[in-house]
């Protein structure tokens, strides 16, 4: 494969600049001084970046306090003057840049609902993800105002807002799922559900006790632990649960199809190699023969898993649906191979998870295990593509090359 140089290189010099937090901090500063929204030379680290690859709307800054209160700032940069609507939001100009548009936290039109989440009296609250215009999850420690009383540990709960009634879904699956744990049917807690509010389109769940796993599964402990969360994992395809959504390979051939357009849009040079790809995935699944969809995450990575004194908790069941075990099992596998395999035994840790999961669940299908993997490489390449780098072409050609690597 050739590297890539237009029309990726107009934006490379860009990209470069704003990988890193110079100018940004810079512009938090003058919103300071102008603005008055908080004081100046705070802490701020970057909890998102995203490319838009080539649309006048240039790329996306998340910016987060490290210092008490919280406070957040979205960033937009534009190849024009861009409208503001609100007086949370001011434009700033860099030459040679663009128009920064800055965004206070909460203020979004399409999560209208935030201010009165966070307004005072509604227990003390903690952003633990925001994406504009899509999400937003809040921790709060205390009772939160529209919240039940009871129904989650140390008085802490979870709000996640939504633009719509995507939430009214989850609560329901969400209940499922508290239902089926409440009966044996899975080896890891799940949220308790307490309720959705239509009103304000907010998902309120309990907490799931527990420490992050992480740390300890790239540790040398790592096997035995993926082991064991390789055995929980697989209880969820065993349980008797008909989720509403469905997520089968059929579904993942379409979702990769897209991936494959905007990445040879971007990247022309890549085609021959996407193409390929495609390719070979529509081959393996027009080869594979019916199976019988099961219920699963959807994206069970190790970030989603907490331990409680050795027994497994596991988080955020968005993607819950009917779909093929080897996608679960998938999801893990390529999100251990994103780590340092110098520092993390990252293959014993794959081969433990695996055979946990078929100790219990059974044999999986290893060809669709492997198109599965090749998925998430595609989907890395894709997150590659929009990253605030100035070597996203080259991080775009490893990984599809990964992914090739498992397919043919």
């Amino acid at each position: 494969m050739t590297t890539l140089r237009e029309p990726y290189e107009q934006y490379r010099g860009l990209l470069t600049t704003l990988a890193n937090d110079d100018i940004p901090l810079t512009l938090l500063d003058e919103a300071a001084r102008h603005c008055g929204w908080w004081r100046s030379h705070r802490p701020w680290q970057r909890t998102y970046g995203r490319f838009h690859l080539g649309d006048c709307h240039l790329l996306t800054l998340i910016y987060e306090t490290l210092d008490g209160p919280q406070e957040i700032c979205v960033i937009d940069l534009f190849t024009s003057f861009p409208r503001t609507f609100d007086p949370s939001q001011t434009v700033l100009r860099r030459e040679g840049l663009g128009w920064f548009c800055l965004t206070r936290f909460p203020h979004d039109p399409q999560l209208p609902a935030l201010p009165r989440l966070l307004q005072p009296g509604a227990g003390q609250a903690q952003v633990l993800r925001y994406r504009p215009h899509k999400r937003c999850t809040i921790r709060f420690s205390g009772l939160a105002e529209g919240a039940p009383s009871d129904g989650f540990a140390d008085d802490s709960c979870f709000a996640k807002h939504f633009p719509d009634e995507r939430g009214a879904e989850l609560h329901a699956e969400s209940v499922a799922l508290w239902q089926a744990s409440r009966r044996g049917e899975l080896s890891f807690a799940v949220a308790p559900p307490i309720r959705w509010d239509e009103a304000q389109q907010t998902l309120w769940q309990g907490v799931v006790p527990g420490r992050p796993v992480v740390e300890r599964l790239l540790s040398n402990e790592g096997p035995t632990l993926a082991n064991q969360i390789g055995r929980a994992a697989a209880s969820l395809p065993c349980a008797a649960l008909q989720p509403s959504q469905r997520s089968d390979a059929r579904k993942q051939l379409k979702r990769s199809a897209r991936y494959v357009r905007r990445l040879a849009d971007f990247f022309p040079n890549l085609r021959p190699a996407l193409d390929l790809l495609m390719d070979r995935l529509v081959t393996i699944q027009a080869g594979m023969e019916e199976q019988p969809l099961r219920p699963i995450h959807g994206a069970p990575h190790p970030h989603q898993w907490l331990d409680d004194n050795g027994h497994l908790g596991l988080v955020d069941f968005d993607g819950f649906a009917l779909g093929d075990p080897e996608l679960d099992v998938a999801t893990f596998l390529a999100e251990m191979d994103f780590e340092d395999w110098e520092r993390v035994p990252v293959a014993a840790i794959n081969r433990a998870f695996q055979a946990g999961y078929e100790a219990v669940y059974g044999p999986l299908n290893p060809q669709l295990l492997n198109a599965y993997r090749a998925h998430k490489r595609l989907s890395k390449a894709l997150r590659n593509a929009y990253a605030i780098r100035g070597d996203n072409d080259m991080r775009v050609e490893r990984a599809l090359g990964q992914a090739l690597v498992l397919v043919c």
